[in-house]
């Protein structure tokens, strides 16, 4: 299959599907790809939501400077030293979540028990946002593809909601992301605009990966049993489960980005205007990257995985989802040595869509 291709989009209109793991790494480095559209109004989309058509983040003539100074201002946020100290709050909170996990027993369910609540409250207690239970319901219901008014009604809100903290941290800071941002100087209608992009795209994203990694390695006893005994071998296996937690994704899943200027690519001309999706879980899955690429193999090295992207586009806020995958991929083989899935793999249910697809449940016994 061609690694650059056309595609018709769930709402009939043109896009790009680049899936060739060294065209997706190229294009995401290339300038004259981005994330705005002169005429918005006329970019295709990939769906009925605001968040699958053109991004009204940055401006169109300025997009890449706009873009590289909000990520110059977030990155000492999600840098080492911060991290650091969050790896105790995040441990802590890991042994809270498992010790309700054993309370509860077999047959709990192991997504809403520790993956969302994990990644919820650590996300929170980075940004400084104070109510959890608030934002994840307002996050959930922007997620609804198939309700738009629902969607939309949930990002204003949310957006509201946003406002408020950053004032609350203008008159009170603390040294969270909301403060830090509005000590930089910005507005507080750009802080909840970023703050509303951090939140959507971390929150769901390190969940679904925590699943992800325990599907997989359920799957794979023996590699289960090695990390138990081995925990040194955690990093390796993480970076494989972000390689392969996404394969069962809807091809061309993702969001969309328009050709700035026309772009030639493996021997196909896009457009300027054009809709791309960069599909990073075909990338993923690329035998010219990959030897045996559907084969799990946490010892795999070198594993240039494009799960957060790449280049001015890497995701900032991978320190932080490794950070969690790690810590919960050390901890659940040595509390929970026997641990499986309750269910066959085919009755699990998912929920969600080109954003965040995840099952509903996932329990589990041990």
């Amino acid at each position: 299959m061609a690694r650059v291709r056309r595609i018709r989009t769930p709402v009939g209109d043109d896009a790009w599907l680049v899936s060739g793991h060294a065209e997706v790494r190229k294009l995401y480095a290339d300038r004259r790809l981005g994330r705005t559209h002169p005429d918005p109004a006329a970019a295709a989309r990939l769906g009925d939501h605001q968040l699958l058509s053109a991004s009204e983040l940055y401006s169109h003539e300025h997009e890449h400077e706009e873009h590289m100074a909000i990520r110059a201002t977030l990155m000492p946020f999600f840098a080492g030293r911060r991290m650091a100290v969050l790896r105790e709050s995040v441990r802590g909170l890991l042994a809270e979540l498992l010790d309700e996990l054993a309370t509860a027993g077999p047959g709990a369910d192991l997504h809403s028990m520790l993956s969302a609540p994990l990644s919820v409250r650590t996300l929170c207690a980075l940004l400084g946002v104070p109510d959890r239970e608030l934002f994840r319901d307002l996050v959930d219901q922007m997620d609804d593809v198939g309700d738009r008014a629902r969607a939309e009604a949930g990002q204003a809100e949310l957006s509201a909601y946003l406002t408020e903290v950053v004032e609350l941290r203008r008159a009170s800071p603390d040294d969270g992301v909301l403060s830090g941002l509005a000590a930089a100087g910005l507005s507080t209608e750009d802080i909840a605009g970023i703050a509303t992009m951090l939140l959507f795209a971390g929150y769901d994203s390190t969940a679904v990966m925590i699943d992800a990694g325990v599907l997989l390695l359920t799957r794979h006893r023996d590699q289960w049993e090695q990390l138990r005994v081995r925990p040194d071998g955690v990093p390796g296996a993480v970076e494989e489960i972000l390689r392969l937690g996404e394969a069962d994704a809807a091809e061309g899943s993702g969001i969309a980005r328009y050709a700035r200027e026309s772009i030639e690519i493996d021997g196909v001309t896009i457009g300027a205007g054009e809709a791309v999706v960069l599909d990073t879980a075909r990338a993923n899955l690329d035998e010219r990257a990959f030897a045996e690429p559907l084969r799990f193999d946490p010892g795999r090295s070198p594993n240039p995985q494009l799960a957060f992207g790449h280049g001015p586009w890497h995701c900032l806020g991978a320190p932080l989802a490794r950070l969690q995958l790690i810590e919960v991929f050390t901890a659940l083989p040595a509390r929970f040595p026997l641990l499986r899935v309750g269910i066959p793999d085919g009755e699990l249910a998912r929920t969600g869509n080109l954003f965040t697809e995840r099952v509903r449940r996932l329990p589990v016994e041990w």
